[in-house]
């Protein structure tokens, strides 16, 4: 029952409550009886209950690939062999369906300077960008998109600063030095968003404070409007908060990546930036985990630079409206190639689903799975804990477990469970 009973899903708590036990004489005892309970379960059933992230890979060569273990609960990234190298496929909704928000297509970035990906330096993916902090910067052009009003949004990417010794902006929409909104950093009041309407301050939420920052070394930073309530965050933590019912200005003025278009101390970054997301929707209003993958797209999102791509290179993309390359099921675990004709926008076809390309382990997947923390079925959440009691009283023999065909008798399947545990585990069970 090797990795079976790793991360129990059932509590010490949950089991004293269960067995009206007060006492804290046998919580050493309870903990180990726990974590067998649970491998012994997750083995008949075939799978790790709790929610955990996996990867597998798979020959290509038809239409779907079907993960171990289930429920499947996102796939952060797909990537298939081409032949030459592993390209990394474009992903669905996080919840595995098409992605409808296509209308208005990818944004097209243009290159100013000699910003460059670095495959050395990445938090995600292939590579992330260079940014000199003199002439390197990103733009792309004016849009409604960029116009948040008094409406929720998120601005949220990797940064890697080669110096917190100076002030610096990552990104930002300038129509001249009185329209402006910007997110970056300030030496004395570490990273702040900024926003200003006709000379008029509109929004201001910073750290205030110049503590934690290190450099090379990358940090999630995230601004996210919800309401009325502005807040920054380093690493999932909230820096700052601001609480303001100003409208956000509608700027005449190309997004800028790397750089404010205004004469000041904060025009360019000096550093590597990755996975940078806007967001039309407050993506957190508290303390969060930071991501561990890149982004997927969503309806929500009008702007997701991956900075993926050969090293020494200047390929850079949106990818927002990018038409996703696969789909999945959570329930069944398949995961299926694209069923459209690749033209850049989502259509069923005729043509039926195309499949992976014929390599032997030519497809690497890397996805969650399982139930999450508190999300467990409380059937069988509460068949483990009678399986439970069972052990505690010594009702079962010799505590024992077997399949079919593991002994000289060939007997039928005998897992010991009493009938009422086992109608319930037969429930989740995985045939193999």
């Amino acid at each position: 029952m090797a990795g079976y009973g790793k991360y129990p899903y059932v509590s010490l708590n949950q089991v004293k409550n269960y067995l009206s036990i007060t006492s804290s004489n046998e919580d050493a005892r309870l903990s180990n009886l726990i974590s067998y309970a649970c491998a012994v379960v997750e083995n008949y059933i075939g799978f790790e209950v709790l929610a955990n992230n996996y990867s597998e890979t798979f020959d290509g060569g038809r239409a779907s690939v079907f993960v171990n273990r289930l429920p499947l609960q996102k796939v952060y990234a797909l990537n298939e062999y081409d032949g030459y190298a592993y390209r990394r496929l474009s992903n669905p909704q996080i919840d595995g369906s098409s992605v409808t928000r296509l209308q208005t297509g990818n944004s097209v970035l243009t290159t100013y300077g000699n910003p460059t990906l670095k495959a050395r330096f990445k938090k995600f993916g292939d590579a992330s960008a260079l940014f000199n902090g003199s002439t390197d910067y990103l733009s792309s052009g004016d849009s409604d998109d960029w116009y948040f009003g008094d409406s929720p949004f998120t601005i949220d990417l990797q940064i890697r600063a080669n110096s917190y010794s100076s002030n610096t902006t990552f990104i930002s929409q300038v129509g001249d030095s009185s329209n402006f909104w910007s997110l970056g950093y300030d030496t004395r009041n570490g990273y702040n968003f900024r926003a200003l309407s006709s000379g008029i301050e509109i929004a201001n939420v910073t750290h205030a404070n110049n503590t934690g920052y290190v450099s090379n070394s990358f940090h999630h930073v995230e601004v996210a409007r919800s309401g009325s309530t502005f807040k920054i965050y380093r690493d999932g933590v909230e820096l700052g908060t601001q609480t303001t019912a100003n409208v956000m200005p509608d700027i005449n003025g190309s997004l800028e990546i790397g750089r404010q278009n205004v004469t000041s101390s904060y025009n360019y970054y000096n550093g590597f930036i990755d996975e940078l997301r806007v967001s039309l929707v407050a993506r957190h209003t508290d303390d969060f985990t930071p991501p561990t993958y890149q982004h997927s797209t969503d309806d929500d999102t009008v702007l997701l630079i991956h900075f993926d791509g050969p090293n020494n290179t200047q390929q850079f993309s949106d990818e927002h409206a990018t038409v996703e390359q696969f789909v999945f099921y959570p329930v069944t675990g398949e995961i299926t190639r694209n069923v459209g004709e690749n033209t850049g926008f989502y259509d069923l076809s005729l043509v039926g689903a195309r499949v992976f390309k014929n390599f032997p382990r030519g497809v690497k997947v890397d996805y969650r799975s399982g139930y999450e923390s508190g999300e467990v079925p409380y059937d069988l959440s509460l068949a483990t804990l009678d399986y439970a009691k069972m052990l505690h009283k010594d009702r079962q023999e010799s505590q024992g477990f077997t399949f079919q065909g593991e002994n000289v008798q060939d007997r039928a399947l005998s897992s010991n469970f009493p009938p009422h545990i086992k109608r319930i585990l037969d429930l989740y069970r995985i045939p193999v």
